[in-house]
C-alpha cells in the first residue's frame, strides 16, 4: 500500500522529511519555523492522503531551554492536517531516537550531515513511522 508521509522535528530551526511511497530517498529541509509552516501548509493543501508526523514536545521544569516554537509549530501542524484531511501523530524524541539510530539511516543512505542536526531528526521520526505502519521492511535495516 502506498503511503505519504510528513514527518516535523519542530523548533526554531526546524527539520522536514517528505516520503513518497514508494521512493528511494525522502525530500528534506531545514528551515525557520515561519517558513517550514509555509511549507507545510503547502505539503498538505490539496495533496492525497498524509500521515504527519511530529515529535512531540513538553515543556518541562528545570529544561535548558524554552521552547515556544516547537509548541506553537505542533499546534499549527496539527490544525493544518486536520483542515486538510491528513492523519496526525506525535512521537517521543527519545523513540525516534533509540529506534532510528545513524547507522540505520546511513544503511538507507538517508544520512545527512547538516548543522544542527534537524533533517536527521525529522528522518529519525520518519523511518519509526514508516516502520510502525509496515512501509519499511525491518530486513532493510539490518
Amino acid at each position: 500500500m502506498k503511503m505519504r508521509c510528513l514527518a516535523v522535528d519542530p523548533g526554531t530551526t526546524t527539520g522536514v522529511a517528505l516520503w513518497l511511497s514508494p521512493g528511494p530517498k525522502p525530500a528534506t529541509y531545514q528551515l525557520p519555523v515561519n517558513d517550514t509552516v509555509d511549507l507545510c501548509a503547502d505539503l498538505l493543501q490539496g495533496q492525497p492522503s498524509t500521515l504527519v508526523v511530529c515529535e512531540s514536545f513538553v515543556p518541562r521544569p528545570g529544561a535548558k531551554s524554552w521552547q515556544p516554537d516547537a509548541i506553537e509549530t505542533l499546534g499549527v501542524l496539527r490544525h493544518l492536517a486536520r483542515w486538510n484531511g491528513h492523519k496526525f501523530e506525535l512521537q517521543s524524541p527519545a523513540d525516534a531516537k533509540r529506534f532510528s539510530t545513524d547507522a540505520k539511516l546511513r544503511k538507507l543512505e538517508w544520512y545527512q550531515t547538516t548543522v544542527g542536526g534537524h533533517i536527521n531528526d525529522a528522518l529519525r521520526h520518519l523511518l519509526l513511522a514508516l516502520v510502525r505502519h509496515q512501509q519499511i521492511d525491518l530486513g532493510r535495516l539490518t
